[in-house]
């Protein structure tokens, strides 16, 4: 099946995403979609599914147009989407989410229960063994939601498969056999579409590479000009960098352990952080990297055992990790430390798609001119859009880069980022990176938590979370 877009344009408010946007997809193919963030790959993925509606322009399938009111009249022409981040409900099982609207399979066929039970099997033990179809869906981690939303899709047996950031989630072995899969799919005549903002992967796994340009042309390369293609992202650093004030401050925790009833668990975990160098943790969700986010952000205290030890300023200050006293309130009150808090659930731990962009940017701040103050930080962000917009119509990417450019404005000595890399583009990518090198070379103490590639070379000490336990990699200095 060849997929069409001939002049698809659509507009958020005072926005405009996609501008005369023309592109083909022809079947049996790869084809990869970067772009920076805000560059349109996500609504461009929407329309194709049947997500969004575009404002102007066709959508073709075989050369005759098709109308997409909603993603069911995508799915009854062959064309499903796998969300990076995908709708799972929680308080059902695994099985339960797969079985989810799969009786309206793909092409207007109608799939019975047995056939999809089976279907489903046959899936799972060539995509996601490990994968437990009685599992109760909240206990999962995040590989685990993306391949019960993938088994769902591919039940359908549709025609083209969209993914958006599949290999987010995912650790290398994972990646690996996930594009194994994905290039039988293509061979046997499936069009498959794969969002990514890593150049490596578009460039060995993919046949062709669009490149968007602010949702108004593109530009397109084949496999065999990929290696040509030249990025300032793909910039390696490979040393670990040096504190120009290497001070004392540090904060330890000791022996963490808990035990939640709908995330993994963590079993005497203890690690400190040193002022002058990135710490880095790094595990998958289901290691138990959500439940640890929650502890050292302070947003889990009732049965989390365990303590806190700050050092700062000359004082040390031991915090009982059950009394709930452990708060981004009290760092910033009693420790006196100016903190910046990244969560990993950017939409609704740090925003609120129902705030306006000044709103989101200006929830700590306490001068007069909002409006200039929100102004200045969309600048250094660099994000296209008006401080009266909703944060609803940004991207993942583009609000990731917001969240980070407010946090960052305090000139913070602490600093806590959760998948900070999450969703940005090559080029925000770097300048993240650049960015906590600097606050962590400046004296700040800086901890990452991180299922992704975060760059080990960059941070002084680095530990694994593995099922629940902590094992240490590099000891800092």
């Amino acid at each position: 099946m060849d997929v069409a877009l001939e002049h698809i344009s659509k507009r958020y408010l005072h926005k405009t995403v996609l501008d005369d946007l023309s592109l083909v997809f022809q079947g049996g193919m790869i084809h990869a979609l970067l772009g920076e963030n805000g560059a349109g790959k996500s609504t461009t993925a929407a329309v194709l599914s049947g997500a969004l509606e575009p404002d102007g322009g066709t959508v073709l399938i075989d050369g005759k147009a098709v109308h997409f009111s909603s993603p069911r009249d995508a799915l009854r022409a062959g064309i499903v989407c796998v969300r990076q981040r995908p709708l799972i409900a929680d308080g059902i099982s695994v099985w339960e989410n797969i079985l989810l609207g799969t009786e309206y399979g793909a092409a207007g066929k109608t799939l019975k229960k047995g056939e999809i039970f089976s279907r489903a099997e046959l899936l799972k033990s060539k995509w996601a063994p490990h994968l437990n179809f009685r599992a109760l869906a909240a206990h999962i981690g995040g590989d685990e939601r993306f391949y019960t939303a993938l088994i769902s899709a591919l039940i359908r047996e549709p025609r083209m498969l969209i993914l958006d950031e599949p290999s987010a989630l995912l650790d290398r072995e994972q990646r690996l056999s996930l594009y194994a899969n994905i290039r039988e799919l293509a061979d046997k005549g499936m069009n498959v579409i794969v969002i990514t903002h890593i150049m490596q992967e578009a460039s060995r796994y993919t046949d062709t590479v669009t490149v968007l340009q602010k949702g108004k042309g593109a530009e397109y390369y084949e496999r065999s000009a990929l290696y040509a293609l030249k990025t300032k992202s793909e910039t390696v650093h490979l040393h670990v960098i040096r504190a120009e004030r290497a001070g004392d401050d540090c904060i330890s925790f000791e022996h963490i352990g808990v035990r939640p009833k709908k995330r993994p668990a963590l079993f005497d975990v203890s690690f400190t952080a040193k002022s002058g160098g990135i710490t880095l943790i790094e595990g998958l969700p289901e290691s138990g990297l959500g439940t640890l986010e929650n502890v050292v952000t302070g947003m889990e205290s009732a049965r989390t055992a365990g303590s806190c030890r700050i050092k700062t300023d000359g004082r040390t200050l031991r915090i009982d990790l059950k009394s709930g006293k452990w708060t981004p309130y009290f760092l910033r009150t009693e420790a006196k430390l100016r903190t910046a808090i990244i969560p990993s659930d950017r939409t609704f731990r740090a925003s609120n798609p129902d705030l306006s962009i000044e709103q989101l940017l200006c929830a700590m701040y306490g001068g007069k001119s909002a409006d200039e103050y929100a102004k200045r930080l969309i600048e250094k962000a660099k994000v296209s859009i008006r401080p009266d917009e909703k944060a609803a119509s940004l991207s993942g990417g583009m609000l990731q880069r917001l969240i980070l450019a407010r946090e960052f404005e305090n000139d913070p000595n602490l600093i806590i980022a959760c998948e900070p890399l999450q969703g940005l583009d090559g080029k925000a990518v770097e300048r993240t990176q650049d960015l906590l090198s600097d606050f962590a070379r400046r004296g700040a103490v800086v901890i990452v938590l991180s299922s992704s590639e975060f760059p080990s070379s960059l941070c002084a000490a680095h530990y694994m979370l593995e099922g629940g336990a902590l094992r240490e990699v590099r000891e800092a200095a």
